[in-house]
């Protein structure tokens, strides 16, 4: 037998012991762990691969077949590949794995795979297992089973519903606004997909705040955009609610339903003819002289309230309503008296902690407004009541960020929170009058506070208060016929509302200022240049306007004086400091829980 075929043969075997031979491993991630994939096993949702290569040459490329089509090319490591298997039919599938080097040589692995998504359970039972997901914050397997629940029945309103909330909780905000609008295509009035929306408004407004840009007035459009969205579709539900109930003098379902959604006239039209007959159920009192306080008519409260303890018999709401009440008419010994007895009656009510803590704003007394909202926040949380009194208190004590912060709760608390919006609004002026601001950062606190006033007006298009802080703000930045035109509207919207009045007088003021500052101007034209009638026309313009501007700004330092005459009898025509410091201490209007809650 010759020698050189089994040299050849010996050699050969040498050889390919020595060069390793190309091969790939494919693992699964489960999490942030890679599994090694085996054949036969089951995949769901969404899934990516990983796929390690066995070689010490330089790969080229690795590339994902499922059957014969090839899906995918990677050229650099880590090589992974993700599957949809929601857009594969649940059953067998066949996936191969093939890889290049710089060599030539090349390596595949074929593995027979499951898809099961398990459709055929139908929708509600993805949609049921994915809300169970939801509630413990697993958000991945959620959205996998809301698109299974929606492969299983296109046209599933709950899988929508389901991936939105999904999605929005994961901070995938574009996806989930797509999700709400595809359900409020078919069903205009879903309460469910509203309520994601609003919460999306929401996180929109407070994103747009830490937004960095040159153009801050486009952050103030973008916020007041996004919040006035929120309070209108939230105002929007509270309507339909009360719009669905029989207007009913006796049911308290039918008054809270009104209080909700600020139809305090509306509570005052419908048992004003029926609590004569009524001072039995203090429940229906108390709403009444709770609509009557949200309208500043303190008087009608007032003789409300006597009746009640004459006929009827007081709970610890009516005792804090009436602190309140007694607070708003200058009488702080039968106020405190009142408040007492709430506490006697019931220390934990909501309405009486709320009462405490409004009287103690309105007196400045910042460490019982502390004591207060701490309590509010111990025992209230969640509430946007205790959130609005956090927030004055922090911004009482210039804490910018914890009142940015409460703020924002409230807010995701209720959207259309109004008290809360005026409370930001003031706050946005007081910073704006911090010494030594620039200009810019002046303006755009000033405009940040409208913007807050005008939400709060989305909330109660008849707010006095809010039409008055717009005025305010805008008499600060000498927009003087801004100021006329709303504080005049403060006034028609608020009759019983004394700080309408006196910034309506201080805006007067300061336009007819202005008017007397151009005739001035005109006067020396026309001195100088006697010939010319447009200066004569000018002056004749400006002479007629000044009595009546004299005259209705003299009428509203009297109905002023006349509303709150403890605090405004004899004073001075003012100026915007003054409004503003009456407006953000004892000419603030009442704040208390409704008293569904009290």
């Amino acid at each position: 037998m010759s020698v050189l075929p089994l040299l050849t043969a010996f050699l050969a075997l040498q050889g390919g012991a020595t060069k390793p031979k190309f091969s790939i491993d494919v693992f699964l991630m489960k999490g942030t762990t890679p599994v090694a994939l085996k054949g036969g096993e089951s995949l769901t949702g969404e899934v990516t691969f990983v796929v390690k290569p066995m070689t010490t040459n330089p790969i080229q490329a690795i590339e994902l077949y499922v059957g014969d089509d090839l899906r995918e090319t990677d050229g650099s490591t880590p090589y992974e590949f993700k599957l949809d298997t929601l857009a594969e039919e649940d059953g067998t599938i066949n996936l191969r794995f093939k890889g290049f080097t710089s060599e030539g040589e090349n390596a595949e692995k074929v593995l027979a795979l499951s898809i099961d998504n398990g459709v055929s359970l139908g929708a509600a039972a993805h949609v049921d297992k994915g809300n169970a997901f939801l509630a413990e914050s697993k958000f991945d397997e959620a959205i996998t089973e809301g698109r299974i629940a929606l492969k299983a029945d296109k046209d599933s309103l709950p899988a929508r519903l389901l991936l939105g909330r999904a999605n929005f909780a994961k901070g995938a905000f574009d996806k989930a606004q797509k999700n709400a609008e595809d359900v409020l295509e078919v069903d205009k009035k879903n309460r469910d997909a509203r309520e994601l929306i609003i919460s999306l408004n929401v996180q929109r407004a407070f994103s747009a705040t830490s937004k960095a840009t040159s153009d801050r007035r486009e952050v103030v459009d973008s916020i007041k955009k996004s919040l006035m969205s929120a309070a209108k579709m939230r105002t929007a539900i509270r309507e339909e609610d009360l719009d669905a109930m029989k207007k009913d003098p006796t049911s308290v379902e039918f008054l809270d339903s009104a209080i909700k959604a600020r139809r305090y006239a509306l509570v005052v039209e419908t048992l004003e003819k029926e609590i004569p007959n009524q001072y039995k159920r203090t429940d229906l009192v108390n709403r009444l002289v709770f609509s009557y306080l949200m309208l500043s008519r303190v008087n009608q409260a007032d003789g409300l309230l006597k009746n009640l303890k004459k006929f009827g018999e007081y709970d610890a709401y009516s005792f804090a309503l009436l602190a309140i009440n007694q607070a708003e008419l200058g009488d702080d010994p039968g106020s405190d008296e009142a408040i007492k007895e709430a506490i006697l009656n019931s220390p934990d009510s909501l309405g009486v902690k709320t009462a405490q803590a409004y009287i103690a704003i309105k007196r400045d007394r910042q460490s019982a407004l502390a004591d207060a909202a701490a309590s509010l926040l111990k025992e209230s949380e969640g509430r946007s009541e205790a959130f609005y009194f956090a927030a004055a208190l922090a911004n009482k004590l210039n804490q910018i960020n914890r009142g940015r912060a409460n703020f924002e709760k409230a807010i995701k608390a209720d959207a259309a929170d109004h008290d809360m919006y005026v409370e930001q609004g003031n706050e946005a002026i007081a910073l704006a009058l911090t010494p030594n601001l620039p200009s810019a950062d002046k303006d755009y606190q000033f405009e940040f506070a409208k913007a807050m006033y005008s939400t709060a007006l989305e909330c109660r298009p008849s707010s006095g208060q809010a039409l008055a802080g717009i005025a305010i703000a805008s008499l600060y930045q000498k927009k003087f016929d801004d100021a006329v035109k709303f504080a005049d509207a403060a006034t028609k919207a608020s009759p019983n509302y004394a700080a309408a009045f006196y910034t309506n007088a201080a805006a007067l003021a300061a336009k007819d200022a202005e008017l007397a500052k151009s005739y001035t101007a005109v006067v020396n034209a026309q001195t100088k240049d006697p010939g010319n009638d447009i200066y004569r026309k000018q002056r004749a313009a400006i002479e007629a306007l000044r009595p009546a501007l004299l005259k209705n700004r003299t009428d509203s330092m009297i109905r002023a004086e006349a509303l709150d005459a403890r605090n405004l009898r004899g004073r001075s025509t003012p100026t915007v400091d003054n409004v503003y410091k009456y407006f953000n201490t004892t000419g603030r209007t009442p704040v208390i829980s409704a008293p569904a809650r009290g």
